[in-house]
């Protein structure tokens, strides 16, 4: 692949998977046909790196909760007590969310403290040298934190 066909593909793979453009969009702005990126989106399973970017802790919280409502809404409905399958359901999907929860949060904070890490070491490095034991200390106090909350 030519050295322009290569950034018309990169181009084309981060708005397919990034943005609510149609592929007619996708071509037109790109610049090839819509063949070629039919093309490549078959070839590549682009599907299912699009699905991927937009699958978010968040969204996966909420199916789970959503999930959790059918179950008590059908044991409503049909005026019965939890089976002992939905009671397995509910403690595996409620068990799922709080490690997601906890993953995420930590994982934030990590984002965080690095990326302003970064940016402190390009205005002031003195002050980043000081902040950084500081900073992972704040890390480690809040996996603890974390881990003690399950």
């Amino acid at each position: 692949m030519g050295k322009r066909k290569n950034q018309e593909y990169k181009d084309a793979y981060e708005l397919y998977c990034n943005s609510n453009l149609q592929k007619g969009e996708i071509a037109h702005v790109v610049g090839v046909s819509p063949q070629q990126l039919g093309k490549w989106i078959k070839e590549n399973d682009w599907d299912l790196d699009k699905s991927a970017n937009e699958t978010t802790v968040p969204k996966l919280i909420r199916q789970y909760y959503q999930n959790l409502a059918l179950i008590n809404k059908n044991a409503n409905e049909e005026k019965r007590p939890l089976t002992n399958a939905e009671t397995d359901q509910i403690i595996k999907i409620t068990n799922a969310i709080n490690a997601l929860r906890k993953r995420y949060n930590l994982s934030n904070y990590h984002s965080i403290l690095k990326e302003f890490a970064e940016w402190l070491m390009q205005v002031n490095v003195d002050h980043a040298k000081l902040l950084a034991p500081d900073m992972f200390d704040f890390l480690q106090h809040k996996a603890k934190e974390l881990r003690n909350d399950s």
